[in-house]
């Protein structure tokens, strides 16, 4: 079977299955694992992170009112590379090229190949996915041994212990407050400029760290939040993962902004976190585990 990831989330999927030979072209986001960068890329963006925020934000409304995906997608490459099976997704058009583009385009190849909509809202319907991709590969146990090893990791997090060795540059301590315990609050954000809160499977990936969201949409997409709505909340600490940044690039927007920065300076025991938004939390693949892990790692 050839298949086409246009997703970073399937392309880490295929290789945590070990299905990596099959895979014959990926997107030009999917920089995990490292070799992935290897396989012919098929995509390209419009819009680029190094913009102001707020640009990124505007631009974002903009070309989705306007062209429906941010991203544009190479047929003749496509074309040559006869995918049998494409793993896309009509989730968010903000990450990836939408199903039913894809969809409508694979339909003027020769052959046209499977295309396949991977969609998870929550942890367990993450979990199906491995098992769903792996048996459209002929690899169903595959996928089952998958998520009970990562169903493990889970369970340990749940009991206090970290079961991998976390990359420490996973996390950045912006401020320590006094620090945050189990069962203690935490706001998440997945975007900054301006705040947006924590959706689908996030949640659930803090709870597995013992603490208690809040603001949340859980299975839901995630939604724009009004200082006002923030400050009117109790919590014992912010986490703040912008989707698709480095933590270098969202401590850009962390340091400037006056609606945070005051927040903080008005309530000094409240902690504040940065995290990788561009490898964690933000991909429905097997670091969704690891995302849960980083949380983690700030419970004192």
């Amino acid at each position: 079977m050839r298949i086409l990831s246009l997703l970073p989330s399937t392309t880490e999927i295929i290789y945590a299955l070990g299905l990596e030979d099959h895979l014959v072209g990926v997107t030009h986001e999917c920089d995990w694992p490292p070799e992935a960068r290897e396989k012919p890329q098929v995509t390209a963006a419009r819009i680029t992170p190094a913009l102001e925020s707020a640009e990124i934000d505007r631009l974002v409304r903009e070309q989705l009112d306007d062209a429906g995906t941010l991203y544009t997608l190479d047929m003749d490459l496509v074309r040559d590379l006869r995918p049998d099976l494409v793993l896309t997704q009509q989730l968010c058009t903000v990450c990836a090229v939408g199903y039913e583009t894809v969809r409508a385009a694979m339909k003027s190849l020769p052959e046209p190949p499977e295309v396949v909509n991977v969609e998870p809202k929550n942890l367990d319907q993450v979990f199906g996915s491995f098992v769903e991709i792996a048996e459209r590969a002929g690899e169903q146990q595959r996928g089952e041994a998958l998520v009970e090893q990562l169903r493990g990791r889970l369970k340990a997090l749940r009991a206090g212990r970290i079961a991998s060795d976390i990359d420490r540059i996973a996390l950045h301590t912006y401020r320590e407050g006094r620090g945050v315990h189990r069962n203690d609050r935490i706001l998440f954000l997945e975007w900054l400029v301006p705040p947006f809160s924590a959706g689908h499977w996030m949640p659930e990936l803090i709870e597995m760290a013992g603490l208690r969201p809040v603001l949340h949409n859980s299975g839901e997409h995630s939604r724009e939040l009004t200082w006002e709505a923030i400050t009117a909340e109790e919590f014992e600490g912010i986490l703040i993962s912008c989707c698709g940044f480095s933590i270098e690039r969202t401590l850009q927007d962390v340091q400037s902004s006056e609606e945070l920065n005051g927040l903080l300076q008005q309530r000094p025991s409240v902690s504040c976190y940065v995290a990788d938004g561009n490898h964690y939390f933000s991909r429905p693949g097997p670091r969704l585990v690891e995302s849960a892990e980083v949380v983690g790692m700030v419970v004192a």
